[in-house]
């Protein structure tokens, strides 16, 4: 009887120790409620360290709360305990499930759970509004990790989606904003400015075929989103230099923007590359005609008309009958006159653009208007000065 009373008194306290360090952890949670975190703190990082607490789930269930709170407060010596709190809450949170065999603990966890999904989404536009594309991402990211336990009820944030891959996209990790964007896209959320985004994203991977496959599956769902219309024009225009399918769309947008001065810009643009060069001339003045500000309207329909003012000069050079020659040099002349209106509002526009300030010059010397030339010269030794630093002597 004497061995069963030792072999009984052994049980008892090795079972007392291990319910004395349980209590450590069952301390730390009463000193949280009471707002002691520090102490707490302490507490459960000492829990986690013991063997006989060390795989507890209740010791990483008090950790997820201790850490969460740790990352909810505003008192900076409380942040500065631990770096990133909240992700470490989230891991110890699955470590605690990880280790309830019984499968008991989720339901005193899940309680928190919507509080760290808030706290996940306001730390990711923190790290957004600081320019920490790549931290929001990660944030974001997390907030859908936490999104999915059960207690959320299957519910999915689109816009949590989405703005991981915006964070993404500012932080140019291309594939991971492809893959966030593609999944906001096909929920249905983004409108067309999301397939813009991934097409940019395409792009700047170097995969414009894909690029422009998403832009088309855009402008297959929402046919009058103008958004989706006037990139497949600049994707034309600007990428695949197919004036023709530029011009397409061009006029679905007209279709719903008669007004749009840009539309009629493109439009001369497109016509002009196709060879089109009375019907580049006639948008371009139907574009000046929509909005009198348009500067590059002004100058491509000056410098138009200009140029073939240019070769009909050169052809002039060509004539060996000196009356024909002149007749020709006068109508290469009105020709020149004729440009000139609209490359000097274009200057009025803008007075430093060189371009136009170098084809002036031309024109004035053709024109004989020897004053007006060398104001442009002044106008543009003076630009040439200003960006180069010097006060217009050779060095």
């Amino acid at each position: 009887m004497r061995k069963v009373t030792i072999i009984l008194i052994a049980l008892l306290f090795g079972v007392t120790a291990v319910n004395g360090q349980k209590g450590k952890v069952t301390s730390a949670l009463t000193y949280l409620d009471n707002g002691e975190i520090e102490k707490a703190w302490q507490l459960i990082q000492a829990a986690e360290q013991n063997e006989k607490t060390k795989n507890y789930a209740k010791t990483y269930y008090a950790k997820g709360r201790i850490l969460q709170r740790i990352g909810e407060s505003k008192d900076p010596k409380i942040k500065n305990l631990v770096d990133e709190p909240l992700k470490k809450a989230w891991e110890s949170y699955q470590k605690a499930i990880e280790l309830d065999e019984k499968g008991k603990i989720h339901k005193s966890i899940e309680i928190y759970l919507p509080m760290l999904n808030a706290d996940f989404i306001n730390k990711a536009v923190e790290e957004f509004k600081k320019k920490e594309y790549k931290a929001a991402m990660e944030y974001f990211d997390l907030a859908l990790q936490v999104g999915k336990d059960p207690v959320f009820n299957g519910a999915v944030d689109t816009s949590i989606i989405y703005n991981a891959g915006l964070s993404a996209y500012n932080g140019k990790i291309w594939n991971k904003a492809i893959e966030y964007l593609t999944r906001a896209k096909d929920m249905g959320y983004g409108g067309g400015a999301i397939y813009v985004l991934l097409k940019n994203a395409y792009l700047e991977k170097g995969d414009t075929l894909t690029g422009l496959k998403v832009l088309q599956e855009g402008f297959q769902k929402m046919p009058t989103d103008k958004t989706i219309i006037f990139e497949l024009i600049n994707y034309y225009l600007l990428v695949e230099d197919n004036s023709q399918a530029a011009i397409d769309y061009i006029n679905k947008a007209l279709e719903q923007d008669p007004e749009n001065a840009s539309l009629y810009f493109a439009k001369g643009l497109a016509l002009d590359k196709l060879g089109k060069h009375d019907e580049a001339i006639e948008a371009y003045k139907i574009s000046i005609s929509k909005d009198s500000t348009y500067l590059n309207a002004y100058y491509n329909l000056g410098a138009m008309i200009f140029n073939d003012g240019v070769t009909m000069f050169n052809k002039c050079n060509e004539i060996m009958d000196n009356e024909k020659y002149k007749e020709c040099v006068a109508k290469a002349d009105e020709k020149f006159k004729e440009s000139l209106p609209y490359l000097e509002r274009a200057h009025e526009l803008d007075p430093k653009e060189i371009n136009t300030l170098e084809t002036l010059k031309v024109l004035y010397y053709r024109l004989h208007m020897y004053d007006k030339r060398d104001e442009i010269v002044k106008q543009l030794d003076a630009i040439k000065n200003s960006s180069g630093g010097g006060s217009g002597e050779n060095k």
